[in-house]
């Protein structure tokens, strides 16, 4: 049986590009599929701050405490991220939707009168009301492609009591559900 009758509808061919891997615009779109936290990634310590959206954020040990993120080589971050000592990565909550919008676009203003933001830890650039915060030394920045992964040891991290993150699902975000949350809960 294929792929696409388990689905009961009928999909598109999987094709191949022609670098040899599948078509990115068929991969963008399955990934759509993918539902995943929203994190902005921050640095700039001693000169102006940049910071960006990020969904790729993962953590990888925690034993010694290690996390990863990408950031696309030709962003305005990569060039600060590319030579810093610390990053500091910011876990959104539900409802932070406009600062995602801010940290998730070329040439806007992340910076600006209605981000509510300080200097916090080794300098960085901290933004008001998120989730968590994750101070990050990187240990290694591997070139992939279009994008740098950006392994990093955490050496700070601080969380809300409570609060539900921001997810992002099919080119929107998306709040958990309190039947979802409290199945969740419940394990």
């Amino acid at each position: 049986m294929r792929d696409s009758e388990t689905l009961g509808r009928a999909e598109p061919a999987t094709t191949v590009s022609p670098g040899g891997g599948a078509d990115p615009d068929l991969v963008r779109r399955a990934l759509r599929h993918h539902a995943k936290g929203v994190a902005v990634v921050t640095a700039g310590v001693g000169r102006p701050p940049v910071g960006f959206c990020a969904t790729s954020v993962t953590s990888l040990s925690l034993a010694p405490p290690l996390m990863s993120f990408t950031v696309g080589l030709r962003s305005a971050s990569w060039p600060v991220v590319e030579g810093a000592s610390h990053v500091m990565v910011h876990l959104l909550a539900a409802g932070q939707e406009s600062v995602a919008r801010a940290f998730g676009g070329a040439g806007r203003a992340k910076f600006g009168p209605d981000t509510r933001w300080r200097r916090g830890a080794h300098g960085l650039p901290v933004l008001d009301g998120v989730l968590a915060r994750l101070a990050l030394a990187p240990v290694d920045r591997l070139l992939v492609s279009d994008h740098a992964l950006v392994i990093g040891r955490v050496t700070r991290a601080w969380h809300a009591a409570d609060g539900r993150p921001l997810v992002h699902h099919d080119g929107g975000y998306v709040r958990l559900s309190d039947a979802l949350a409290l199945t969740a809960g419940e394990e």
